[in-house]
């Protein structure tokens, strides 16, 4: 029995076309935040200067907060106001708790000076 080009089933034409999906954006890439698709470059600029002034102002304070990567990450400056506050508070709470050693009695002489004393008063004898 010799078969026809018909008569034998293509799989492929039986199958239901499958839409084509968009390609998924790399991982790596951080998704942006819906206010940041929405920003001007601006407004963009403006919360990057904001932002860069907090991390100064936080620098003057002692507490140390990478600018370029707050921008990167898209934190907020409300976010690292709040942020340098804590590290404020828990640094002021440690400071609280502070280790004093005693008072020391009586300061003793140097064995140079106990030498000396000695010998001043075997000498008046």
């Amino acid at each position: 029995m010799t078969t026809t080009p018909a008569d034998t089933p293509n799989p492929a034409a039986d199958a239901t076309p499958i839409a084509a999906t968009p390609a998924a954006p790399p991982l790596a890439a951080a998704a942006p935040t819906p206010d940041a698709a929405t920003m001007t470059v601006d407004a963009v600029r403006a919360e990057a200067a904001e932002v860069a002034q907090v991390c100064a102002q936080a620098a003057r304070l002692g507490v140390q907060i990478d600018a370029a990567n707050a921008v990167t990450k898209g934190l907020k400056p409300e976010a690292l106001r709040a942020r340098v506050l804590a590290d404020l508070a828990a640094r002021s709470d440690a400071a609280g708790i502070i280790a004093t050693a005693p008072a020391a009695a009586a300061a003793k002489d140097s064995p140079i000076i106990a030498a000396a004393k000695k010998a001043a008063t075997d000498a008046k004898r």
